[in-house]
């Protein structure tokens, strides 16, 4: 089957490599030098010292009409309005993923209402480590729900790839619930105090800060088990210990973060429900603080 990966970064790279060992991968990117590095040396994949090279296509997202029947959109959610805002290279598409993280995403996607529309959750740790090169971190899985139509095209992908599994939800609304809930506790937290996922747990009042944050965050989304919601986050700490978050790499070399997407959506259900969140709203603003400056700088 051909696919298609609007997006060229860690997410997009990372797919691109697993899935195109059994499928034919068009890359969508943002700058043409990066399709050209794609198309020419194909995406290389380091794991456990070693590095495998997988043969793809790539071109430059603008100006582009996309035939593949599967396509997934790894750009982050605040590039996302500028993907969906060239509606017509969607045209011949019958199946959309998303694997932005966040929530506030969602409205955007009504206007695919008319296609198969999927969600994902993506566990894995990976970094990029240049324009054709991913580096994978952490190895766990990717979730996908449907929240319009059916499953369509991504059914042939039910069994995933080795070292990729991909596993498949009911229910869209909590596997996006759970998956912001860790990355409103952990993402924030280790990009302010710079330090690795792991070191969160290690240190008392690193870990005190996260409870704090998470006690506001749980009291405005829809969690079924508060308990079971915190140990997963826990767990995912203790799994990614060595893993810097992807708002602590943003953040260290001066790129934007989702902080809008995570805790500003946070912010706004809070506000819809007359709720005060002094602590999630204070690290909101330093990390805002922060983003500003380096960028800045």
């Amino acid at each position: 089957m051909n696919i298609g990966i609007v997006g060229g970064g860690a997410v997009g790279l990372l797919l691109a490599a697993y899935l195109g060992r059994r499928h034919g991968v068009t890359v969508y990117t943002r700058r043409p030098s990066q399709a050209r590095q794609l198309a020419e040396h194909g995406v290389a994949l380091k794991k456990d010292g070693e590095t495998s090279v997988v043969a793809v296509r790539a071109q430059p997202f603008a100006g582009a009409e996309l035939d593949e029947p599967l396509v997934f959109v790894t750009v982050k959610q605040y590039d996302l309005a500028s993907v969906c805002a060239q509606i017509d290279a969607f045209r011949r598409v019958r199946t959309l993923v998303f694997l932005q993280n966040g929530m506030g995403h969602l409205e955007q996607l009504t206007m695919f209402a008319d296609k198969n529309v999927l969600v994902g959750v993506v566990e894995h740790g990976a970094m990029k480590l240049d324009d054709r090169t991913v580096a994978h971190t952490g190895a766990g899985k990717l979730t996908l729900a449907s929240r319009y139509g059916s499953l369509g095209d991504a059914r042939e992908l039910r069994e995933g790839e080795r070292g990729f599994p991909i596993e498949w939800a009911d229910d869209w609304e909590r596997i996006l619930v759970d998956k912001l809930v860790v990355n409103a506790v952990i993402n924030p937290l280790t990009a302010l105090l710079q330090v690795k996922n792991g070191a969160l747990l290690e240190t008392a009042p690193y870990r005190d800060m996260m409870r704090q944050l998470f006690d506001e965050v749980r009291n405005v989304l829809p969690l079924e088990d508060a308990n079971r919601a915190w140990e997963r986050v826990v767990r995912i700490c203790q799994k990614t210990a060595d893993n810097y978050s992807s708002m602590y790499m943003d953040l260290a070399n001066g790129r934007r973060t989702e902080i809008d997407a995570i805790l500003g959506y946070v912010l706004k259900q809070g506000e819809a429900r007359g709720a005060m969140l002094p602590v999630v709203r204070f690290v909101f603003c330093a990390v805002k603080g922060k983003e500003g400056r380096e960028t800045d700088g």
